[in-house]
C-alpha cells in the first residue's frame, strides 16, 4: 500500500533570513522620516551637548527595539499552499490569517534591490483582482523557490481556465516555459533615453525638495519667513538681472538633466523584454533595484506609445502597457518599456493585435472639431495675459520676456495639439492619436471596453459637439470635441461590437 505524497509546498515555510534585514530597513525608514524634524532641531536649533546625547540614546533605543521587532515579525510569518489557495499567517501584536485563491491572482512579479542581490534572494509581488496594489508581498525568497511557487500558481490557473486536451495542455505547459528575447536596451540607447527624458519632471523634483526643506524648517520653529524678508531686496535685485537669470536657468537645467540621467540608468539599466510562450511579455530592468514584471496579453487593456520632442529627434519611443486592475492604472503603475524604435513598436503590435495591426487605413481617421483648438488657446490666454500685464506693470522686464516667449510657445503647442488629435475605429480596434511637440498613440481592442460615457458641456451644446469617454479595466480614454451626431453613432457602434463579440476582456 503506497502512501500518497503531500501536495507541494503544503508545509508552512518561512522566508529567507534576509527578510529580517528588509523588515528592519522598512521600519527604520519610516521612523527616520517621522523623526526628521528632531534631527533638524539638533542641527539648526543650537541645542546643547546634553540634548544631543539624549537624542543619541533615543536613537539607539529605537534601533534596538526595531531590531527585536523585526526578528519577532520574521519568526511569526509563515506561508504555504493548500489546495488552490495561498495561505499566509503573520502578526506580532495582532495575528492575521490571509487566504488568497489562485484564481484571484492576476500576475506575479519579481523584484530585487541591492540587499536582495547581495544575498541572492527576490521579493515576490502578487497582484490580485479587486486590489489597488500588491495584495501580498513575500519580502525575501530563494530565487528557485520563488520561481517554483510562481510556476505552480500560474499553471494551476491555466489548467482551470483551459478547455484543451491533455496533449494540448502539455504543449501549453512546455510553451509557457519558453522565453524569447525581443528587445534589449543597449548602453547607447540607455544614454539616449536619459538625454531625451522629460527634464521638466526632474526640475519639479528639485523645486519640491526645496519646498519640503522649507516646510520642515518651519515645523521645528525656525524663523524662515523673517530671514526671507531680509533676503528679499537682494533677491529682487538679482531677479532684475537678465544675466543672473540666465545663469540660474542654466544651472537649474544642468541639475535637472543630471537627475534625469541618473534616474534613467537606475531604473532601465539592462532592460530586456521577452516574449513568454504565446500569451504574454516579461520585462526585466534596473541597476540597483532589479524588477521582473509579467504582462499577459489577455490582461493588457491599453497599449500606449509616445515621443516627446527630444525622443522624436532621437528616433525612440516609450511604451506603456496597462493591465486590468480594480482602480485606474496611472503611468507610474503601468509596465513601461523605453528606447524602442519603429520596428520594435511594430513587432509588439503584431504580437498583441496579430493580423489586425494595420487594418485602420489613414483615410479612415477623423479629426476633432476646431473647438478643441479654441478651448486650448482660450484657457492659455486666460492664464498668460494677466500674468504678462502684471509683470510689465511692476517692471519685471526679464521675467516679462521669459513669460512672453512661454506664451507664444503655448499658442504654437495648442495648434500642434489640434493638428495631431485624431481617432480611427475598425471592426476590432480603436486608436487615438495625439501629442503636442512629440506624438502619442493609444490602442485597444473594442471588446475590452467596459462601458461608455457621452458628455456634453453647455459650450459644446451650443456648437452641437460632445465627447465620448471609453472605460476599460485599466483606465479611461477620451475622444474629445466631435460632432454630437458622430458621438451617438460611435456610442451605438462600439456597444454593438462589445455585445456581439465572443472574446473575453481578460
Amino acid at each position: 500500500m503506497s502512501v500518497s505524497s503531500p501536495a507541494p509546498y503544503s508545509t508552512p515555510m518561512r522566508q529567507s533570513y534576509t527578510a529580517i534585514l528588509l523588515i528592519a530597513y522598512r521600519l527604520y525608514k519610516v521612523l527616520a522620516r517621522q523623526l526628521f524634524p528632531l534631527l533638524l532641531i539638533v542641527l539648526f536649533g543650537g541645542s546643547s551637548n546634553d540634548k544631543g546625547r539624549y537624542l543619541m540614546y533615543l536613537g539607539l533605543g529605537i534601533a534596538i527595539l526595531g531590531g527585536i521587532y523585526s526578528i519577532v515579525a520574521f519568526f511569526k510569518y509563515y506561508f504555504y499552499l493548500k489546495g488552490d489557495k495561498l495561505i499566509v499567517q503573520k502578526g506580532v501584536f495582532k495575528k492575521t490569517l490571509l487566504e488568497i485563491p489562485f484564481d484571484r491572482i492576476q500576475s506575479i512579479n519579481f523584484e530585487q534591490n541591492l540587499i536582495h542581490r547581495v544575498f541572492n534572494v527576490v521579493r515576490l509581488n502578487m497582484d490580485t483582482a479587486g486590489s489597488a496594489g500588491n495584495e501580498l508581498q513575500l519580502s525575501a525568497l530563494d530565487h528557485d523557490l520563488a520561481t517554483a511557487i510562481s510556476d505552480h500558481i500560474l499553471k494551476h490557473r491555466a489548467s482551470r481556465q483551459s478547455q484543451t486536451t491533455e496533449s494540448e495542455h502539455q504543449a501549453d505547459q512546455e510553451d509557457y516555459r519558453t522565453k524569447e528575447i525581443i528587445f534589449n536596451l543597449s548602453i547607447g540607447q540607455l544614454l539616449k533615453v536619459g538625454v531625451t527624458e522629460n527634464h521638466l519632471r526632474s526640475g519639479a523634483v528639485i523645486i519640491f525638495f526645496f519646498f519640503w526643506i522649507f516646510d520642515s524648517l518651519k515645523e521645528v520653529g525656525m524663523d524662515v519667513e523673517e530671514r526671507m524678508e531680509e533676503w528679499m531686496p537682494t533677491a529682487e535685485a538679482l531677479a532684475a538681472s537678465l544675466i543672473f537669470m540666465a545663469v540660474m536657468a542654466a544651472l537649474f537645467m544642468m541639475a535637472a538633466f543630471t537627475i534625469s540621467l541618473i534616474r534613467t540608468v537606475l531604473r532601465y539599466y539592462d532592460l530586456k523584454m521577452y516574449r513568454q510562450g504565446r500569451d504574454g511579455f516579461v520585462i526585466v530592468s534596473g541597476l540597483l533595484n532589479r524588477r521582473e514584471q509579467a504582462a499577459k496579453d489577455e490582461k493588457i487593456q491599453l497599449v500606449q506609445w509616445s515621443q516627446n520632442l527630444l525622443q522624436k529627434w532621437g528616433g525612440i519611443y516609450e511604451m506603456r502597457m496597462k493591465q486590468a486592475s480594480s482602480v485606474e492604472v496611472n503611468d507610474s503603475k503601468a509596465i513601461q518599456v523605453v528606447g524602442l524604435d519603429d520596428e520594435d513598436i511594430q513587432e509588439t503590435q503584431t504580437y498583441l493585435f496579430e493580423d489586425k495591426v494595420g487594418e485602420i487605413q489613414p483615410e479612415h481617421y477623423k479629426r476633432v472639431d476646431t473647438y478643441y483648438r479654441f478651448k486650448k488657446l482660450y484657457y492659455r490666454s486666460l492664464f498668460f495675459l494677466p500674468l504678462l500685464a502684471g509683470l510689465f506693470y511692476f517692471s519685471y522686464h526679464s521675467l516679462f520676456i521669459v513669460a512672453s516667449l512661454w506664451y507664444v510657445l503655448s499658442l504654437v503647442g495648442a495648434q500642434l495639439s489640434y493638428m495631431k488629435k485624431s481617432y480611427g475605429v475598425s471592426d476590432h480596434i480603436l486608436q487615438i492619436n495625439g501629442g503636442t511637440w512629440g506624438r502619442s498613440t493609444t490602442k485597444l481592442f473594442l471588446h475590452k471596453i467596459q462601458n461608455l460615457t457621452l458628455t456634453q458641456t453647455p459650450f459644446q451644446h451650443r456648437r452641437s459637439l460632445g465627447s465620448i469617454i471609453l472605460h476599460t479595466a485599466s483606465g479611461s480614454v477620451t475622444i474629445p470635441d466631435i460632432a454630437y451626431t458622430r458621438c451617438l453613432w460611435l456610442k451605438n457602434y462600439l456597444l454593438y461590437r462589445v455585445e456581439s463579440s465572443q472574446e473575453g476582456w481578460m
